[in-house]
């Protein structure tokens, strides 16, 4: 029995049965277990298997007297610290009281016993040890406690650390990640760029034609395969900016078809729309959306084979607009549909992409408040996925009319760029276009050229040895106010706080690389306009 369930019994040694049955009736009141024994050796017996709070031991015993009893237990470590009061008819005698004391004994008690003074000596002893125990138990509850502190703030500390970990590996994998979109979109504007020039030279060649489209659909596959990772990156730390505003899903879903069909005839795929008769408005940031139905669109053409066909349709349910795409294709096994839209997860292996256009559909969905299903009967059964979003009343404006090419002011253009392939590039579409162009390689070059030549516009990059975009920018504004130049940062650069900084810098725009045409002629137009873009 441990000291914390507090032992209450008293053990009486004594061999007259007269004596014993006295003490049980004078003890009786305590309301406490008494233990009796005849022997020394029996009392010996009784302290092997339980815990007493006191020892009531008569001395004059037939064999071994109440001093040997005394002596061995003492010698015990578990009975060390019992209190023993001894019993006598006999003695009285200072050297036998002296020989107690010395074994361990706490009182004297002679008979004949007085019950009241028996009970009383009793009490106190028992109580004494109850409060001991109690001490022992609190004393125990402390440690636990402080036991239990010191796990809590190991705990929060850990968690602390970890969250710091955490928080700065996340911090370098979205710094490595701007790196590489940065490096990898350096290659890809002179592409974008080149492909735009051969495009406007509409030469009638079929196999030319041929590998423009061919170059063009890897150049637009690079680009969102950039993008995706960056949304990704984006959307997971709450950072992605949504433009909210009414659009015909109808109309999101053609503009979709239009970017994915030259994919599906590519592999001599069906491709059919079923759109909706009725205004079939949401309310949602209509690029995002158009993402989104492209992404579910590409996804079928990569997993259907030559030859199958796909069918976007898109109607109304209720509260809700239903959007569904469905395929021919290999299907998707039931274990693999619960992963589906996990971050790098592919139904097969080796499949192109990286895995994350459809976690993409299921984040920017969730951020509209909708929800996207998946369906299929297994592999080699095709499948479909269902995106529903909440429908608006009301009519979506009207579309833009589409942008003369031709009604573009005539403007000086400083590129400051120190990619060559990317300057050279830039410099013939822009010159293309009937615009003065000139060139300088990096920001010193650039800050004494625009400060000679006074140009209209200046599309400059960031990352430049030397003197970079940023730092150029603020030399600048220091002669040129926003009125006498307008400043573009043309960067690979494309995070909110990289448009921030840019801002504060002095640009009056941000376009990341690879800059899309029409996002060109959009600022050329924008100069005649005094519009600013950048924020």
């Amino acid at each position: 029995m441990s000291p914390r369930e507090a032992p209450a019994d008293i053990l009486v040694v004594d061999d007259d049965a007269r004596n014993l049955a006295a003490i049980e009736v004078a003890l009786g009141e305590l309301g406490r277990r008494l233990v009796k024994a005849r022997s020394g050796p029996e009392a010996l017996r009784q302290l092997l298997e339980r815990d007493f709070a006191l020892i009531l031991l008569d001395i004059q015993m037939p064999g071994m007297d109440g001093f040997e009893t005394a002596q061995l237990i003492r010698q015990r470590r578990r009975s060390r610290h019992v209190p023993i009061i001894f019993v006598t008819a006999y003695s009285r005698e200072d050297r036998e009281i002296l020989h107690g004391y010395s074994l361990g004994a706490v009182d004297f008690l002679f008979k004949p016993i007085v019950p009241e003074v028996l009970r009383a000596k009793a009490s106190v002893f028992v109580e004494l040890q109850e409060r001991t125990a109690e001490v022992q138990r609190q004393g125990e509850r402390l440690r636990e406690m402080e036991r239990q502190e010191h796990e809590r703030k190991l705990a929060v500390e850990r968690q602390r650390w970890e969250a710091d970990s955490l928080r700065e590996e996340s911090e370098r994998k979205d710094q490595f990640i701007a790196l590489l979109a940065h490096e990898l979109r350096n290659p890809l504007a002179p592409l974008v760029t080149g492909l735009e020039l051969v495009r406007q030279f509409d030469i009638d060649h079929d196999g030319l034609a041929r590998v423009r489209c061919s170059m063009r659909r890897q150049v637009s596959h690079l680009v969102r395969l950039v993008e995706d990772l960056l949304d990704v990156s984006r959307i997971s730390q709450g950072k992605i900016d949504l433009q909210f505003a009414r659009h015909d899903l109808c109309s999101l879903v053609e503009q979709a078809v239009d970017s994915v069909a030259p994919h599906a005839e590519e592999k001599e795929q069906e491709l059919s729309v079923e759109v909706a008769s009725d205004n079939l408005v949401v309310e949602g940031d209509g690029v995002r959306l158009v993402q989104v139905i492209s992404n579910l669109l590409n996804n079928a053409v990569r997993y259907t084979p030559k030859g199958g066909s796909i069918r976007v349709s898109c109607a109304s349910e209720g509260d809700d607009a239903l959007l569904r795409v469905a395929d021919t294709g290999r299907g998707i096994s039931p274990e693999m549909a619960e992963r589906i839209f996990d971050m790098f997860v592919q139904e097969r292996e080796g499949g192109k992409g990286l895995g994350l256009g459809l976690t993409l559909v299921k984040q920017l969905v969730d951020l509209h408040e909708g929800t996207v299903r998946v369906y299929s009967q297994g592999r080699d059964q095709g499948s479909e996925f269902v995106v529903r979003l909440p429908r608006v009343e009301g009519k979506a404006p009207e579309a833009d009319a589409p942008e003369d090419e031709d009604d573009l002011p005539h403007l000086r253009i400083a590129v400051v760029e120190d990619q060559e392939d990317v300057a050279q590039a830039l410099q013939a579409l822009l010159e293309s276009w009937g615009q003065e162009v000139r060139v300088a390689r990096d920001g010193e070059q650039g800050v004494e050229m625009i400060s000679s030549w006074r140009p209209d516009l200046a599309l400059m990059d960031i990352a430049m040895p030397g003197l970079d975009g940023y730092a150029a920018a603020e030399k600048l504004r220091q002669t040129f106010p926003p009125e006498a130049l307008r400043l573009v940062a043309l960067t690979g650069f494309g995070r909110k706080e990289d448009r921030r900084r840019a801002h504060n810098a002095g640009f009056d725009d941000h376009l990341v690389k690879p800059a899309a045409p029409r996002a060109l002629r959009r600022i050329l137009r924008s100069h005649d306009d005094g519009e600013t873009q950048a924020g």
